[in-house]
């Protein structure tokens, strides 16, 4: 069995996970958490800003490991849209899919800081190789 169909597996047991899950069990997460709209965009724009940050510092160590950190940010972000297709579908209630969507917003900004990283690294070495 490839990776990809695990990935799949896995997302429908954590679909299956925040389908269960009552109410009260959504909001207490929401509550112990502090989710918001603001919350889930912090996951992404550190994503951005470490990215950028480990490539001005030249750090190539990372770059054997865009691979399996790119899959594990698919594996997220895949788990955190289903789970909250999941809650969506049982509840009918778009806030209480926060905790879900919290999930796929780390896979999001775990994808952002690769393609950050990525992209300025071959940027600063296209412009030291020019001088």
């Amino acid at each position: 069995m490839n990776l990809s169909k695990r990935i799949v597996i896995l997302a429908g047991a954590v679909g299956l996970f925040f389908y269960t899950a009552n109410q009260d069990q959504l909001v207490a997460a929401i509550a112990d958490y502090q989710l918001g709209w603001y919350k889930l965009g912090v996951p992404i724009a550190w994503g951005l800003v470490l990215g950028g940050i480990v490539a001005l510092l030249k750090v190539r160590k990372l770059l054997s490991w865009l691979g399996p950190i790119t899959l594990v940010a698919q594996g997220l972000t895949t788990m955190g849209l289903i789970g909250a297709i999941a809650v969506f579908a049982r509840h009918q209630i778009l806030p209480l899919t926060w905790p879900a969507l919290q999930i796929a917003a780390i896979g999001v900004g775990l994808y952002l800081f690769c393609i950050g990283y990525a992209r300025l690294l071959g940027d600063v070495d296209a412009r030291t190789s020019k001088e």
